[in-house]
């Protein structure tokens, strides 16, 4: 494997999907996979979702489970196969407000194993492979502008 010039649309990909997932876009999401493109588990994780409708279940399972998301993309590094195949590292903290339980954080932090393809022109992903490498739980409270004078002291 070589290390290669990386087109700024490969870094855009992992945003967007960040981006889509957050905001509950499975129209977004499924457009920077291949048709047949897939989320899957990497080692001990089980999960499976192959095309637009796969991605669209995945969207609602996460809207069922979490009030909200905020996914953090890190760092990221790309290589070119001998095969010319195109494969990356995403490293990213996915966090989640429990469905229900607006005081309750669970924090993934993550790996993704990517497959790029280039198709019509554009780059996109023909496979996700999710590694969980640790999982994290804490309470958080919701901002509210009361917090400017008292907890944040207006940033002074």
């Amino acid at each position: 494997m070589t290390y290669f010039a990386v087109p700024q649309e490969l870094h855009d990909l992992a945003v967007r999907y960040a981006l889509a997932v957050d905001t509950r876009d499975a129209a977004m999401l499924a457009s920077i996979f291949t048709q047949d493109g897939v989320v899957r588990g990497h080692g001990e994780n089980p999960i499976e979702f192959r095309g637009a409708e796969g991605l669209g279940r995945m969207v609602a399972q996460v809207d069922a489970a979490f009030d909200q998301t905020m996914h953090n993309v890190f760092n990221q590094t790309f290589e070119r196969r001998d095969d010319g195949a195109v494969t990356g590292l995403t490293t990213s903290i996915a966090s989640h407000i429990l469905k229900g339980d607006p005081t309750s954080l669970l924090d993934f932090a993550m790996r993704y194993h990517n497959t790029y393809v280039q198709q019509d022109g554009a780059w996109k992903f023909a496979e996700r492979r999710l590694e969980v490498v640790w999982v994290e739980t804490r309470t958080v409270q919701k901002f509210s502008a009361a917090m400017m004078n008292s907890d944040l002291m207006e940033f002074r």
